[in-house]
């Protein structure tokens, strides 16, 4: 069975991190851990039932008690939102048996966590390996998805080369991965000059003790598919992609895509690619203005 820990010392700290930071959450939320084939995956509810469901989903590295900690109190006012712990991921969801290479189907995960929610239809909002979870599914099940936000992320054209730049951009710090180092690594995904660690230091703290205590490898369970531009244009009007400005030179290719493809997309100033948390009010707003209004409306202001 895959483990998304590296040991069960540090599973347990970050657990009690975790604990501490939906602490913070400054909204009433509930917490559940809903039986899938491929093991218990853990969420984060918030927001009236009565609102439109936006299921939110975290990068590789993170969990959803620090993804959405500061963008949470204001999407809650819109929307019921289900923040999910993607399994093997170092959150609190429960890898079982069947999640492995063979077995595991990410859209058909997905489809047993909504059932179990009774929500038939939803909004998707997704940053980095989350955006790529939230614009496969909206390919492969389109009539299941009212929108998608794709946040620093979306289409893979080629997942052997994006694995790469992220592991070249950790280097050299990570070879020495003491507090300071991993610091620095947190920075350069960074815009220059961004306050966030400073203003936010349990987010860093978070951070670092995930990307020690975190097993990357059981991420590799996700099968990563490619980039399908027919399946992807059929959906177009669904999809809005945020990219953050910082390293926009490294985003060359993901942006041809974008204009290729003719998609909708905005370019968030002073951010890099913790998008939602170097500019959590820009982004907060890009997301409730596409996701709640018309389809005219919406397009046109694009």
């Amino acid at each position: 069975m895959v483990n998304s820990f590296k040991n069960a010392k540090v599973q347990e700290r970050v657990w009690q991190s975790y604990q501490q930071l939906v602490d913070q959450w400054p909204i009433p939320l509930e917490e559940l851990d809903l039986p899938t084939t491929y093991g218990l995956t853990h969420c984060i509810l918030t927001g009236q039932k009565s609102n439109p469901p936006l299921f939110l989903f975290h990068g590789v590295g993170d969990n959803s008690a620090v993804m959405w900690l500061l963008n949470i109190e204001e999407l809650s006012q819109h929307f019921y939102c289900v923040a999910i712990d993607t399994l093997g991921g170092p959150g609190k969801s429960i890898p079982n048996a069947h999640f492995n290479k063979q077995k595991f189907e990410q859209v058909e995960w997905i489809h047993e966590i909504a059932k179990h929610l009774s929500i038939d239809i939803f909004n998707i909002a997704g940053v980095s390996n989350g955006a790529y979870i939230a614009f496969n599914y909206a390919t492969k099940q389109p009539d299941k998805v009212n929108r998608v936000i794709c946040l620093e992320g979306g289409m893979v054209t080629t997942p052997i080369k994006a694995m790469l730049q992220t592991l070249m951009m950790m280097f050299p710090e990570i070879l020495i991965p003491t507090d300071r180092n991993l610091l620095k690594v947190l920075k350069k995904l960074s815009a220059p000059d961004s306050p966030l660690f400073d203003n936010h230091p349990e987010v860093a703290a978070h951070l670092i003790l995930l990307m020690r205590a975190h097993n990357q490898q059981a991420m590799f369970v996700h099968k990563l598919q490619k980039y399908d531009k027919n399946a992807a244009v059929a959906v177009r009007d669904k999809l809005y992609f945020l990219v953050g400005e910082h390293a926009l030179k490294q985003s060359k290719d993901f942006i041809d895509i974008l204009e290729d493809g003719k998609f909708h997309y905005q370019v968030i100033p002073r951010a890099g690619h913790g998008i939602n948390h170097e500019q959590p009010d820009r982004v907060n707003t890009e997301i409730i203005n596409f996701l709640t209004r018309d389809n005219d409306k919406s397009l046109a202001s694009l």
